[in-house]
């Protein structure tokens, strides 16, 4: 056998254990945000983010989204808001509202004003 060949398979057999399977798992993290908070802030979003007094109501869907990109972060909250963004608003108002007293969330204002039509 050769040097080179020795070398090379001296090398292939001393990396093989030192691949992604003998490292430690990694150990999980909670989320930073609780499931609860990120309702919280979904059902109250008009009056954290300011959008109580706009009128245009696609404007006012637009900013909506954009600030609960930003502030809800809970992976399961992110779930359930893709999950229900094909739902009618009317389905939505009433999941967001379970979802959110199942929680621990008191009244969801935004859940009221999807119920009443108000986008």
């Amino acid at each position: 056998m050769s040097h080179a060949f020795a070398g090379v398979l001296l090398l292939s057999v001393s990396a093989s254990g030192c691949g992604p399977s003998s490292a430690e798992p990694a150990p999980s993290r909670p989320p930073e945000q609780s499931y609860r908070a990120a309702l919280d802030v979904w059902c109250h979003v008009d009056e954290r983010a300011g959008l109580a007094a706009l009128d245009d109501p696609i404007e006012k869907s637009q900013r909506r989204s954009d600030w609960l990109t930003d502030h809800v972060k809970n992976p399961d909250a992110i779930y359930l808001k893709t999950l229900l963004s094909v739902k009618s608003q009317a389905d939505q108002a009433k999941e967001l509202r379970a979802e959110a007293k199942g929680a621990g969330v008191g009244p969801c204002p935004l859940a009221d004003s999807m119920e009443r039509g108000g986008l």
